[in-house]
């Protein structure tokens, strides 16, 4: 198979990522937290906007530990589709795609957070966010 070849049957999802920031960060620590216990809760919403092609996905993401970690972000993505807008065709992309591209941006978030704030620096593990997109779509 050629280059050309293998280009042609390339094709571009119906949806671009645009941007991300966070729209609400809050962290409390105590000066003994270790955060080695960590209970992760994340919240997704979102909101298709037919007239401006648009969808803007939230996460809203919790952690808390028994020794005084209690953290909380509020990221907020925003996509836009083309054109023509097939309900069906772009529920996968906004369901599950669109929680799975920013959620990497969420993770080093925190990471960052964390690091920065003197208690250990919270990484949180690779999870399967599919859960998330079912919820998303309710």
């Amino acid at each position: 198979m050629n280059k050309e070849e293998n280009n042609e049957k390339i094709i571009q999802a119906p949806f671009k990522f645009k941007s991300f920031f966070i729209a609400e960060s809050n962290i409390k620590i105590l000066p003994d937290t270790k955060g080695e216990t960590i209970d992760i809760s994340i919240d997704p919403k979102g909101v298709i906007s037919e007239q401006d092609k648009t969808f803007e996905v939230q996460l809203e993401i919790r952690l808390s530990s028994e020794d005084g970690l209690d953290v909380s972000v509020k990221m907020i993505g925003l996509f836009e589709f083309k054109d023509v807008f097939n309900s069906d065709n772009l529920s996968n992309y906004f369901y599950v795609n669109a929680p799975a591209i920013i959620f990497p941006y969420l993770r080093s978030y925190i990471s960052a957070l964390t690091a920065l704030s003197g208690c250990r620096t919270i990484i949180i593990p690779p999870m399967n966010i599919m859960n998330l997109g079912k919820d998303l779509e309710r």
